[in-house]
Parts: C-alpha cells; sequence; structure tokens
C-alpha cells in the first residue's frame, strides 16, 4: 500500500482548488497560483522557473493562457495534477535535493532525467524496472521512454509500479491502433508523444484528446534547420501541450542553435504550447540542479549514451550506479 505523503496530499488539495478557480478567471489564478508557489520554493531551479513563469504571466495576450484553458477544458483532472507534481515535486524538488545529496556523498553526477529505448524491439519491462527503481532511488524521477514496439502490459505495469515518477512515451500515429487508450488514461502520471511528421498522427492526437489525456508532439531535426518553423508551425495544429525537438543526425552546431532558438520562443510567447529541445533543455535544467550538466540515455541493444557520446556500459549487465561512477564520475 503507498505510505501517506501528509505534504503530498496538502498540495493535491491546494492544485485541485487552483484548477477550479482557473475555470472562472484562468488569467488572475494563474499568477495567484505561481506566487503562492513562489513563497514555498526553496530550490533553485524551482525559483527560476517559477519566476520565469510569473514573468510570462503578466502578459495578458501571452499564447500560454490559450495552453492553460486548452489543458483545464480538455484534459483529465487528475493526469493534470498527479503528472505536474511528479515532475515539479518530485522530480524538481524533492528529486533535486536527492540528486544533490547523492552527488556529494557518492562522487558521481546523477542526470536530473533519462532516456530509454523500451518493448520488444528494446529494452524489456525487467530492465526498464530496474534502472527506474534504482534511479529513483537517487532522485530521478522523469523517464523518456522512446517507444520500441513497447506492450501496453508492460507500459501500464511500469506506471502502476512507479506512481510518484512522470513517464514521458515517444511513439507513432502508426501505433493508435495497438493501444487500449481507456485503460491508459487511467494511468495519470502518462504524457503520450506523438511523431508530427508522420502519417496518422492526427488521428493518435485526436483519440488522446477524446480520452481526455495529456499528449505532445515530438519533430526531429538534422543538419538542415530551415525546414524546422515550418514543422513546428504544423505541429501547432495538433494543439499539443508541448512540443519536443530531438536532434536525427545532427551536430552540436545545431544541437546548440535549437536549444537557444527554443529558449528565445519560450521567453518571446511565440507559441501557444511549451517548446522544448532535446536534450539542451534536459541538460540546462541538469545544470541548475547540480552546476554539472549530464544525460544519459539507454539504447535499445542497453549501451549506455552520455552526453559526451557512448560509452563502453551496457545496462543488461551492469547496475545504473556502477555506469554513472564509471562515466560521470563529478
Amino acid at each position: 500500500m503507498r505510505k501517506l505523503d501528509l505534504n503530498r496530499t496538502i498540495l493535491e488539495n491546494t492544485v485541485y482548488r487552483a484548477l477550479r478557480d482557473m475555470e472562472r478567471d484562468s488569467h488572475r489564478t494563474a499568477r495567484n497560483a505561481v506566487d503562492l508557489a513562489l513563497l514555498f520554493a526553496r530550490g533553485t531551479f524551482e525559483r527560476q522557473f517559477l519566476t520565469l513563469c510569473r514573468q510570462v504571466l503578466e502578459d495578458e495576450t501571452s499564447p500560454y493562457y490559450e495552453v492553460i484553458n486548452r489543458a483545464l477544458t480538455r484534459c483529465n483532472r487528475q493526469s493534470l495534477v498527479t503528472f505536474g507534481l511528479n515532475v515539479g515535486l518530485e522530480g524538481c524538488s524533492r528529486g533535486a535535493r536527492r540528486i544533490r545529496e547523492v552527488e556529494e556523498q557518492r562522487g558521481f553526477n546523477v542526470p536530473w532525467a533519462l532516456e530509454i529505448y523500451a518493448g520488444n524491439g528494446g529494452l524489456g519491462r525487467v530492465y526498464v524496472q530496474r534502472v527506474v527503481s534504482e534511479a529513483a532511488g537517487l532522485g530521478v524521477h522523469v523517464f523518456f521512454l522512446w517507444d520500441c514496439r513497447l506492450a501496453q502490459g508492460e507500459l501500464e505495469m511500469l506506471l502502476r509500479e512507479n506512481p510518484d515518477c512522470a513517464f514521458v512515451l515517444f511513439t507513432t500515429g502508426g501505433r493508435g491502433p495497438d493501444l487500449d487508450l481507456a485503460r491508459l488514461a487511467e494511468l495519470p502520471n502518462l504524457l503520450i508523444s506523438v511523431q508530427g511528421l508522420e502519417p496518422l498522427s492526427l488521428e493518435l492526437c485526436q483519440a488522446l484528446e477524446e480520452q481526455r489525456m495529456l499528449y505532445g508532439v515530438h519533430l526531429p531535426y538534422g543538419p538542415d534547420l530551415s525546414v524546422l518553423p515550418q514543422q513546428v508551425d504544423q505541429a501547432a495544429a495538433l494543439e499539443p501541450l508541448v512540443v519536443f525537438l530531438y536532434p536525427q543526425n545532427a551536430g552540436e552546431p545545431e544541437k546548440n542553435q535549437v536549444a537557444q532558438a527554443a529558449a528565445a520562443a519560450r521567453t518571446e510567447h511565440q507559441f501557444p504550447f511549451a517548446l522544448m529541445a532535446l536534450p539542451g533543455d534536459i541538460l540546462a535544467i541538469d545544470e541548475i540542479i547540480s552546476h554539472s550538466p549530464c544525460s544519459l540515455t539507454f539504447l535499445p541493444d542497453g549501451q549506455a549514451v552520455t552526453n559526451q557520446g557512448p560509452v563502453p556500459s551496457n545496462i543488461r549487465t551492469e547496475k545504473l550506479t556502477e555506469i554513472l561512477q564509471q562515466h560521470l564520475p563529478r
């Protein structure tokens, strides 16, 4: 049985009340909610993020109010609260403190989030669950799962066994017929991201909206960045809460350029969705948390890849802490 977390319960009730108030006046209530959160925020990352939110919401014409209204009217309330607290409270507050403790005590860096290629064409549930369990003990509560024909039963079990973690599943519109969305909609710690440039993406996004699920869109970028603005505009038609940009055969200059453009887009309120650049934004969050940015990905065969590139370690044969000690020393 899940242990009662009184502080989280109080916070959940506060967030539910704020969401109800937003239905009457989303602008004022959103600003008041951020002000309240700032009073209790203790971590550097929390305060920086909330301060940015407050600055953004001061603009009454900001398209982010459209994101808020879309979330309020189209998304399951429990999913908004649970996923938000799993990222914010568990990942950015409690998790960040735990990450700093581990890094100081054990002498290796801990990424804020992990990327895992999971499914029949990648890492099986036993390996994924082992990684998630070990990572959660180190303070990691956010996981990006790349769908390698991941069976729904395995996904459901992973979500149920880790209710305090937030999972983003990157999949394609073609997987839509394989997914029982009504069952997945009952699991509030999941956000599904749909590949925005492939067939059936619109159909899957519409099905996710019908189930009131949290969903985003992800777009690849390569060496030619000139096509990316048009692709982002096309993704807006799918009305996601968030758009992820991820590299595909892109070099470091392109990754840096995309990360800078995404940061500028957020501060300039360019889009009616949150725009995130992978891996740049993950590294930026990690740097705020521990001042030593790092990332870790597990490929379909289990090979580990850090922000410096592939390393000679495999999660199928080594523990997560062993890999961190070897390849991400402080």
